[in-house]
């Protein structure tokens, strides 16, 4: 490399998802093995602690769904429940996808590194590489940024409706961070202290998990959506210059096969992201529609912390639609690249060669939510188009009340 040192593919993909990294650490979970045991027994802690939290946090919502929808079931006070709790359970469905796959998604990371363009690089295939990588820590660090001051909004909103109340000197009360069932008196001095700890933690728990799901994932197909532009540009300047018909046939072979080394990864990565996926499609949509409802009816104070959850819940799915979308395109481009090469200079078995690539890549690479329904830009559009058709029946009802 141009600075001396030894070029190191995983370190350059571990510095690509480091936010990745960082949010699952603080779950406990990680694709570094523990040192010692007290570091092994203090991950398994702080993982059973984060399940058992969020577990809870999103029982208690469910309880008292069930209780106010029994008391009050006006839309005006249901429909503000159902975000936080989408919220929950999309966060559930991730981490066991997470543990569950840890060690699938170790096995990928691994065989992304033997795959990763190394240097010396030309410089169009290096300016390709370099925006890639921008283009993500760009995306992650506003992600990570969306999410976590959304939740320390929700966390200081309670104290923030308190000193607001004391400044206009009106009885003023802490309240708390969720809208929650406990099996206990939570208004007595201790237990609204502990509750109001707890909820801060679940709340941040789920924060971890969504995000470190999330550019997981986008980490992972937007590396692959490089891979597959960067076999674009080796696919034109096949036979492009004077070249024996061995050297030509063995550039096309190593090109298809490093396609079909992309194929089977992407095939692994949606398999293990199929079922967050399908939940997160069928979440979205509601999660979307009732935080707007919620903006439209709620004091300023929530409003905020409403607003950053709506723009965090939009590029939340809009990034994974994305992500998705570009891979989509990028495999289908590989048969325009194909074509665009100097095949007409090459003898009939390159051609016939050029032509199983240009059939494969015909046939898409999408990722799915279950095999129920593709991930693209398109489905992003049809999550705001039944969010919006939720939202208007919803106030269409409450406008009648």
């Amino acid at each position: 490399m141009a600075d001396g040192t030894e070029f190191d593919p995983k370190r350059e993909i571990d510095d690509s998802m480091v936010l990745s990294a960082f949010c699952m650490r603080r779950i406990g979970l990680s694709f570094e093995s523990p040192k010692t045991m007290t570091s092994f027994l203090l991950q398994k802690l702080m993982f059973v602690a984060s399940v058992c939290g969020i577990c809870y946090h999103v029982f208690s919502e469910i309880v008292f769904i069930g209780l106010t929808l029994a008391n009050s079931p006006r839309v005006e006070d249901v429909v503000p429940l159902f975000h936080t709790f989408g919220y929950g359970a999309l966060s559930i469905s991730k981490v066991f996808v997470l543990w569950y796959k840890m060690d699938v998604f170790k096995q990928l990371m691994g065989e992304l590194a033997t795959i990763w363009p190394a240097p010396p690089l030309d410089p169009e295939h290096q300016l390709i590489k370099d925006n890639s990588l921008s283009a993500l820590r760009i995306a992650h660090r506003w992600y990570f940024f969306m999410n976590v001051a959304g939740v320390w909004f929700y966390n200081v909103t309670p104290i923030g409706v308190y000193l607001y109340a004391l400044l206009m000197d009106q009885e003023a009360t802490i309240g708390f961070v969720w809208v929650s069932w406990y099996p206990f008196d939570k208004h007595k001095p201790f237990a609204h202290f502990a509750v109001y700890l707890f909820e801060i933690f679940a709340g941040q728990t789920c924060v971890w998990i969504m995000v470190g799901t999330d550019l997981l994932f986008s980490g992972m197909a937007s590396h692959i959506g490089m891979l597959l532009k960067l076999l674009q540009r080796r696919l034109e300047i096949v036979a492009t210059t004077a070249k024996t018909d061995e050297d030509n046939y063995q550039e096309i072979l190593e090109n298809i096969k490093l396609h079909q080394r992309l194929i089977r990864y992407c095939n692994d990565l949606e398999v293990a992201f199929s079922l967050s996926n399908l939940v997160n499609i069928v979440l979205s949509s509601v999660n979307i529609c009732c935080v707007v409802f919620v903006i439209v009816l709620l004091e300023p104070f929530l409003a905020v912390s409403n607003k950053l959850f709506l723009g965090s819940a939009l590029i939340q799915v809009g990034m994974i639609c994305w992500y998705a979308d570009i891979i989509y395109y990028a495999n289908a481009d590989v048969a325009v690249a194909a074509y665009n090469s100097g095949w007409y200079r090459t003898n009939p078995r390159c051609r016939r060669a050029l032509l199983f690539l240009i059939k494969r890549s015909q046939k898409p690479i999408a990722f799915t939510a279950m095999g129920f329904t593709d991930i693209n830009l398109v489905t992003y559009s049809s999550i705001l188009t039944r969010s919006y058709s939720y939202f208007a029946l919803l106030y269409t009802m409450y406008s009648d009340n």
